[in-house]
Formats: structure tokens, sequence, C-alpha cells
């Protein structure tokens, strides 16, 4: 269940957040191979990302399904030419070499940057966030 202190940022955000399409959410989450009880399948089930303003980041968030499907073709590009492992989705637009990950294993949200690619391989950049629900709240605060 998302936590209220959450749902009150996230209300706060531009545009119409309500998601109507679960259907399209259903498919991108098994496309993508999310859990769909997930703390990152409820937020999308419940919400789209529309213009979400953040205090803490210039990262943009992007939105699972219709009207595009940016989470899928951020993820193909990570895993295609950063070669990053297959159970990161990301998160973020990577325009600016690093972008925010999720780790459809854990739960876990990770801040990458291209320049630690080896490091990050490595294991040695510790979890930033320890789930999507606690990500998110730190994004819209």
């Amino acid at each position: 269940m998302i936590p209220n202190e959450l749902v009150k940022l996230i209300e706060k955000q531009p545009g119409d957040i309500h998601r109507k399409d679960k259907n399209s959410v259903l498919k991108e989450l098994a496309a993508l191979g999310i859990d769909p009880s997930s703390e990152l399948a409820e937020f999308f089930l419940n919400y789209t990302i529309t213009f979400f303003k953040s205090s803490s980041s210039d990262e943009e968030l992007c939105d699972i399904a219709d009207p595009s499907n940016e989470i899928e073709v951020g993820t193909d590009f990570i895993q295609e030419v950063w070669e990053l492992p297959e159970n990161l989705i990301c998160l973020t637009n990577v325009q600016g070499e690093g972008c925010y990950l999720y780790d459809k294993n854990s739960g876990e949200v990770l801040d990458f940057s291209l320049a630690k690619r080896d490091e990050f391989l490595a294991g040695t950049v510790q979890i930033k966030w320890s789930g999507f629900f606690e990500f998110l709240t730190w994004y819209l605060s």
C-alpha cells in the first residue's frame, strides 16, 4: 500500500496523474519482468508520471506505459549499450550519462553514473534506497 505521506506528494504533482488504462501497465510490467505486486507496479497501476517536479534531483522520471514506453526503451539501452545486468530497469532518461535504476529482484533503487560503471558492476556502489516508495518520497520531497 502506498504510504499516505507519498500519496500526498504525488497528488501535488501537475497534470492528470491518475492512471486510467491499467492494462497497458500490466503489459509493460510483464515485458520488463517486474512483479505486479511490487511497489513500482503498485505506483504505476495507480498513477501516471506527467511532469513530476523534484527539488532533490534534475533527473526526469519516465512513465512505464502509454503514451510511450520510455522505461522499456531506456532499459534496453542500458542493457545493450552500457551492458548493465538484466535485473536493472531504467527509471529516467540517460542523456546525462547516468540514471536511476530499479532492481527488479530486490526492489531497491540505485543512483547510477556511467563514469563509475566499473565500480558499480564490481558491487562497490552502495544501495541508495531500499525500495521504490522510499526513492519516490525522496524524489518528490
